[in-house]
């Protein structure tokens, strides 16, 4: 069944895929911390990205989720009008499309980071630390980019 592109909840989306990107967060910051305590400095340098990448991402989770019911409570008060909401959609669906690109460039950059030190373990580590940021981060945007190109048709 095919919903028309003004039913898609596009901030009932947002505020349920950000605790994900949450919880992504704090994993990433309770690991780079714990890795960061080994002596080994591989280790330190993939928990120094993770620390890093989990504060961002946390960042990003906290004011997209409050941004997003800021914007649910105008439409449920009519202050946004569908059609403003149908090209929020379909701007946020090209966002995620261009993070993705994104993301293929932090894998890269860190494969480049991991390659160009082979002495220097704590920047091959951080390389690593940036290759697995970078996985999950494109595997969250072309799934989430996947839904919300769904959720539109």
């Amino acid at each position: 069944m095919e919903q028309d592109a003004h039913s898609f909840d596009l901030y009932g989306f947002q505020r349920k895929a950000m605790p994900v990107l949450l919880a992504w967060s704090a994993v990433s910051i309770l690991s780079g911390l714990f890795l960061g305590l080994s002596a080994e400095k591989r280790r330190k340098g993939i928990g120094s990205q993770f620390v890093g990448w989990g504060v961002i991402n946390g960042l990003i989770a906290g004011f997209g989720y409050r941004a997003a019911r800021k914007k649910q409570l105008e439409r449920l008060a009519g202050e946004e009008s569908d059609p403003g909401l149908a090209k929020e959609s379909s701007t946020f669906e090209k966002i995620l499309w261009i993070n993705a690109g994104l993301d293929v460039g932090y894998i890269l950059g860190g494969a480049w980071l991991k390659r160009s030190n082979p002495q220097d373990d704590f920047k091959a580590g951080m390389g690593v630390g940036v290759q697995i940021q970078g996985a999950f981060l494109l595997l969250w945007d072309l799934t989430l980019g996947w839904l919300v190109h769904r959720g539109r048709r």
